[in-house]
């Protein structure tokens, strides 16, 4: 049987060049694609912050819409709260390196349930835990103020859930601990054991060890996990519009969702604002990238392990793991409970009027038409959004990892664009965007929009991770289609996909579920038929119907805890590990 061979040093040099040729057109009209998304919406968006006519009226270089901002106090102040509440991303990742380093080195009890606790607290929406910490802190019908006054122990309510501390702590037990926790666990994991092995045979400790040896070594994983959490902190939105709006706290988002609402809409100073913020957050990716290059694309399987275990459990394990379920406990579990207790009250928060308890919130939600139309948009906009996704992600990160297409290094570079962007002016850029490009202008305000959006949001995300696994394949396993006459298409679905499955089945669950609680990148450009449960849950918040905000947010948190349970499933099965 006669194979036919392919490799490009079987074929002529006229052929060669045709084949250079060909791929560099590929790569270029990649490249515009992905940047018409990524790049032309935010050049505009710079532009325009330089621009003193109105949107689509010509344009007229200035500065006044920066000199505007530089003498708004209200700004000045949003943006040194930013940078004071961005401090909870060092803070985070201090606790969560800690909770990391004991389920992987030294197992602590209940490490299972540990584990399936943070990932259920990564997926699920902070406005539903919002609304529990209103519950229980509010200054007016608090819970917690409540029985404090009830039990004599204070005389007027000492806590409220409208301040920089209780926002901040919404974030660490919500966001910043879990997804930290979640992202240093491997690297732990993966980590080379033989040092610390040694370190352990001459004598040392394990607190020597852990602060000689593996924070050291850990340095750089924890260094970029900090840069990624200021990233996140500035872009924050949601919880800051709730807890923040009733005590006059504002951030960059926050300000930049002002002033698009104003009426009439102060365009200009939104966009110089989200201008500046977006300055400081590609200067931070850009050394998030420089720090984080070169740290993956090596093969992770080998003949040894990397695990160090603990010939015995030390005693403060139990304390360590009952200091950890406390946290679950109070951080997650009991706004949860006070959240779902709160949509049968009559009023909602007052749990101690006489005769407090119906149902009647749910039956006017479930019945409710907006509710409907909300909850089967969210289904959509995530189905759609994750099998789009996932199929678009694969081949980008194919053409970055494996093509010899022109142009990948910048293929990358706009693929990582939308990392440093918040969500709240991703939605504004890519709303003007689609106003300003006639194909696009029929999806403004449909389902279609929302889905573009969040394709730009997930994508750094998902072709990186399919990235990562990609790049674990040996380059043989693709040769060896080539050489038996096997095609791109052929090797793609016969030989990669194959071999990535587990990580493009986590890339799928985690866009599903990221896009359906997606509140900031989508609020701009939902239309009075496409909002999602998400949208639909803080305009609730805002026209002060809490009752009905807390019932959908115990519906998306059980959604949520579903994904959760079908993710972890799902790893199990397909053999991904820790």
């Amino acid at each position: 049987m006669q194979v036919t061979k392919t490799s490009d040093s079987t074929k002529s040099p006229s052929k060669l060049r045709q084949t250079s040729v060909w791929h560099n057109w590929q790569g270029l009209a990649i490249c515009l694609l992905v940047g018409l998304f990524t790049a032309l919406p935010t050049l505009y968006l710079i532009a325009n912050s330089f621009n003193l006519s109105g949107i689509g009226e010509g344009f007229r270089f200035g500065f006044d819409n920066w000199l505007e901002l530089a003498n708004n106090r209200s700004v000045s102040r949003a943006i040194n709260t930013s940078f004071l509440m961005s401090l909870r991303a060092p803070l985070g990742v201090i606790i969560a390196f800690v909770i990391a380093w004991m389920l992987v080195r030294i197992e602590i009890p209940g490490r299972k349930i540990i584990e399936y606790g943070l990932w259920f607290a990564f997926f699920l929406p902070t406005l539903p835990l919002t609304v529990g910490w209103i519950l229980l802190l509010d200054p007016n019908y608090g819970l917690i103020n409540d029985l404090l006054q009830k039990w004599g122990v204070t005389s007027k309510p000492i806590f409220s859930a409208y301040s920089i501390a209780s926002i901040m702590w919404v974030h660490l037990s919500a966001t910043i601990i879990p997804i930290n926790v979640i992202l240093l666990t491997p690297a732990i994991a993966n980590m080379e054991a033989a040092f610390e092995e040694a370190a352990t045979m001459s004598g040392a400790n394990r607190w020597v060890s852990l602060s000689r040896i593996t924070i050291p070594l850990m340095a750089p994983a924890i260094i970029i996990t900090t840069i990624l959490g200021f990233i996140k902190s500035l872009e924050a939105f949601e919880v800051e519009q709730i807890l923040g709006t009733p005590a006059k706290i504002s951030v960059f988002a926050t300000k930049i969702y002002d002033f698009v609402h104003w009426d009439p809409p102060r365009l200009g100073e939104a966009m110089a604002l989200s201008t500046a913020l977006l300055i400081i957050l590609l200067g931070v990716t850009i050394l998030y990238r420089w720090l984080s290059k070169g740290d993956v694309g090596h093969a992770t399987i080998t003949g040894k392990t990397n695990r160090l275990r603990s010939s015995t459990r030390p005693k403060w394990a139990w304390i360590a793991s009952a200091l950890i379920f406390l946290y679950m406990a109070i951080g997650i579990v009991l706004p949860l409970i006070i959240l779902v207790l709160g949509t049968f009250t009559r009023l909602f928060g007052f749990f101690f009027m006489p005769n407090p308890w119906t149902s009647k919130h749910w039956v006017s939600v479930l019945n409710d038409p907006h509710f409907l139309n909300a909850f089967s948009n969210s289904f959509l906009v995530a189905s759609l959004t994750a099998v789009i996704g996932t199929i678009t992600f694969v081949l980008l990160a194919w053409a970055i990892v494996r093509s010899r297409l022109w142009g990948r290094a910048l293929l990358n570079l706009l693929v990582w664009l939308p990392w440093g962007i918040p969500g709240i002016l991703l939605g504004l850029s890519t709303l003007i965007l689609i106003l300003n490009l006639p194909g696009l202008v029929l999806i403004h305000g449909t389902i279609g929009a929302l889905v573009l959006v969040l394709l730009i949001k997930e994508m750094p995300l998902g072709v990186q991770m399919i990235k990562t696994s990609m790049m674990q394949i040996a380059k043989e396993l693709e040769e060896a289609g080539q050489m038996a006459g096997a095609r791109f298409g052929t090797i793609l679905l016969r030989i990669i996909i194959p071999l990535i499955a587990p990580m493009i089945g986590s890339v799928f669950l985690l866009t599903f579920v990221v896009a359906f609680r997606d509140i900031s990148a989508s609020i701009l450009l939902a239309g009075p038929n496409s909002r999602t449960m998400a949208i639909f849950m803080i305009e609730l918040g805002e026209e002060g119907r809490f009752e009905a905000m807390a019932v959908i947010g115990v519906i998306l948190s059980f959604v949520v805890l579903l994904m959760t349970i079908a993710m972890r499933m799902l790893q199990s099965r397909i053999g991904i590990q820790r």
